[in-house]
């Protein structure tokens, strides 16, 4: 049918379905019937005349009326309880992974923090996470007769309104810092696990180990889950940012962070509940063990039956067939717990045997889960899951693009790329440290050194971990972490420094290997477009690649004589840098590949300076966030675990943090250049206009039904 015939046949019907939305109060029915129409009508325009007005027109009628037909929509009376029977557990399944992370986040950390407490000198590791004055209060409510005292406070009410609020402030940073890409939450949940295995190792080594356990996890048995939970939507949250998917990552971020936000409103009951029982049951000390034994290991089962196996239940077809074999292996393994214990003479043997039977059956459940053992159901997504992308999942690599967007884009290269970035990082960091320790003069302490850090300044600070940020400022801390970031660009001795050797080696591989993986991507998406393969080829272009990324390191070495070049060098990065991605991508000599620098770095200089801006904020904002916390914290803590005459551990403890921050460097470094590699090919189309004239060469080429072209 020709588009004026088609038109001519269908305007009536959409001169009515105007009518009918400007009316004040449209008949549903009526609406309903144009609605199907209007669809009907669009479906038919897209697939014979795509490129013409009349489908631009339709889709907006179309859009208008699902508006006004869902806008006044209500929620059904079930909706609340909906939302805990359905919902919940559906977010819970769906975050399994997360949960089985943070779980590992926390028991990990929580040995560790057993271990620290028993290789340390006596109670030193549990007076630097809690402080003297906690730890003394305890000593001294112990010699008293009574070790859960502190939960004894008068002021009763006082007391669970102060627990509540202090519990959901914790619990709420728990998940808000989950918004530095998951790491605030992931370092949380690390400290806390840490505290506790601390905390309950000062207990037994006061030989007070039951009575605590049946006193603060009467209430834990409630407040770690829910902290636990927190640290899990905090990542739910976060994940957006990392990993958007096809979606934008704005995009991403929204459809992650109401998930987390789901998660959170199903922890507050459990906070409210927690406090409950810290200030009026867990004060009931002289309750029967046994019974307080069994409230702890109930209030782990209904956690574990509603956060993991009720989820199950929901979501997959053959889970109520594998239950009684996971309740019996896990039963089994509590069972042989409390007998080793027994053997072993642990006192309250029992307790820990109740206890694992919940413990057992999470880890059971993640098995199967891991093996695949479960036939999963189709997965019904969520409302906001079914938002289209926003953009295609290939990269386009012929677009004009701002700063913004290319910052935007580099994530997307980086994630594809992401095992092989993770891997180089890794084999770089060997050789960069092999090298400086071969070439090197002393021992690995003689050329690299870490500030210490208190951990007890993060437990004071009201604001955990992200406080700890405030001191850098204030305190001189981020002065420390800097000195820690230059002593890999230690060049006393001018280009005869280890550093200097090594860093031009290592940040060549680089170099060259995040660029070729991002040629590789050009190639795979313009067929027309081939790339150079072949050993001694290759080995030819990581030679060119040495020379800009020499020139950086021969300005750093200079430096040394003179601050200006530093200041030079500052200036300079980013034109080094696009150098380096116009010699690999252009497959260019240095010489003439410098002059092509200039002429695509300065044709629209903003763009190259406000990418330069955004990755180096990026960059040194990870390096705040995972260098300085977690290699410090590995510092204090390893370091706690090893005896100073042991001259041997401490410099292996050196060796491993400078493998791990150089790691870091090798995983950081890859996305800057690539971020300029990116920056090359929107330059190019600035400047050159290369996919304009491939697109004006293949005009009257296309395909073409009924005389129009085809939709693209």
């Amino acid at each position: 049918m020709r588009e004026t015939n088609f038109i001519k046949q269908k305007k009536d019907n959409w001169i009515e379905l105007e009518r009918t939305m400007r009316s004040t109060q449209p008949e549903p029915e009526k609406l309903n019937d144009l609605f199907v129409q209007i669809t009907d009508d669009l479906s038919y325009s897209r697939t014979f005349y795509p490129n013409r007005s009349v489908r631009v027109y339709l889709n907006g009628l179309a859009q208008q009326i699902f508006y006004s037909i869902y806008k006044n929509r209500r929620t059904t009376r079930g909706g609340f309880l909906s939302f805990w029977s359905k919902g919940l557990p559906g977010i819970m399944y769906r975050s399994r992974y997360e949960l089985f992370l943070g779980m590992l986040l926390f028991w990990v950390p929580f040995i560790v923090g057993v271990l620290s407490g028993l290789m340390g000198e006596d109670g030193e590791f549990a007076r630097m996470l809690m402080g003297d004055d906690y730890i003394e209060m305890t000593i001294n409510n112990i010699e008293s007769g009574d070790p859960m005292g502190v939960y004894k406070d008068d002021g009763i009410f006082t007391m669970f309104t102060y627990l509540f609020l202090n519990n959901l402030l914790v619990s709420f940073r728990y998940f808000a810092l989950g918004v530095f890409l998951t790491m605030g939450s992931v370092v949380s949940l690390v400290f806390f696990g840490m505290y506790v295995g601390a905390f309950q190792f000062f207990f037994w080594e006061q030989g007070e180990l039951v009575p605590s356990i049946l006193g603060i996890w009467t209430h834990g048995s409630v407040e770690i889950p829910a902290a636990i939970l927190a640290g899990v939507a905090g990542i739910v949250m976060g994940k957006g940012l990392v990993f958007p998917g096809t979606y934008s990552r704005m995009q991403a971020f929204v459809i992650t962070a109401k998930k987390g936000v789901k998660i959170m409103i199903g922890v507050i009951p459990m906070i409210l509940f927690a406090a409950f029982l810290e200030a009026f049951i867990t004060r009931l000390t002289d309750t029967p063990d046994i019974l307080r034994g069994s409230f702890i290991t109930f209030n782990l089962c209904w956690i574990l039956w509603y956060f993991l196996i009720r989820p199950y239940r929901l979501n997959t077809m053959n889970f109520d067939k594998h239950l009684p074999l996971i309740a019996i292996t896990a039963a089994i393994s509590a069972g042989g717990l409390f007998g080793a214990l027994f053997l072993m003479g642990v006192e309250g043997a029992w307790l820990f045997g109740m206890i694992g039977f919940p413990v057992a059956m999470f880890i059971v459940i993640m098995a199967y889960e891991v093996f695949g053992l479960f036939q999963e159901m189709p997965d019904v997504e969520e409302e906001e899951e079914q938002l289209q992308p926003e953009r295609e999942g290939a990269l386009r690599f012929d677009l004009i693009k701002t700063a913004g967007e290319i910052f935007k884009d580099t994530f997307v290269v980086y994630g594809k790329n992401l095992g092989r970035n993770i891997g180089t990082a890794f084999a770089t960091a060997g050789i960069f440290l092999g090298l400086v320790l071969l070439l090197g003069n002393g021992e690995p302490s003689d050329l690299f050194t870490f500030p210490a850090f208190e951990l007890r300044s993060i437990q004071e600070s009201p604001f955990g971990f992200l406080g700890m940020f405030f001191s850098f400022l204030f305190d001189g801390g981020i002065v420390d972490v800097v000195k820690s970031f230059l002593q890999f660009f230690n060049y006393d001795g001018a280009f005869l420094s280890p550093f200097f050797f090594a860093n031009t080696l290592v940040y060549s591989l680089l170099a060259y290997i995040s660029l070729r993986a991002l040629k590789t991507s050009y190639v795979l998406s313009n067929p027309s477009e081939t790339l150079k393969t072949g050993f001694w080829t290759q080995a030819g272009d990581f030679m060119k690649v040495l020379v800009p990324i020499g020139g950086m390191n021969v300005l750093l070495a200079m430096g040394n004589l003179n601050g200006f070049f530093i200041f030079l060098l500052f200036l300079t990065i980013p034109i080094f840098l696009f150098w380096t991605a116009v010699m690999v991508l252009e497959d260019k000599n240095p010489f003439t590949a410098l002059g092509r620098t200039f002429n695509l770095f300065f044709t629209r200089m903003g763009n190259s300076i406000g990418l330069y801006l955004l990755l180096g904020l990026i960059t040194f904002m990870v390096f705040l966030l995972i260098y300085s916390p977690a290699l410090l914290f590995v510092l204090q803590n390893f370091g706690f675990n090893v005896a100073t005459e042991q001259e041997g551990m401490d410099q292996l403890l050196v060796v491993c943090l400078a493998f791990s921050a150089q790691v870091l460097f090798g995983l950081m470094f890859p996305l800057v250049t690539m971020g300029f590699g990116l920056l090359y090919y929107s330059q190019v189309e600035i400047r050159d206009a290369k996919s304009l004239f491939e697109k004006v060469s293949r005009i009257g080429t296309g395909k073409r039904l009924r005389g129009l072209e085809r939709e693209g």
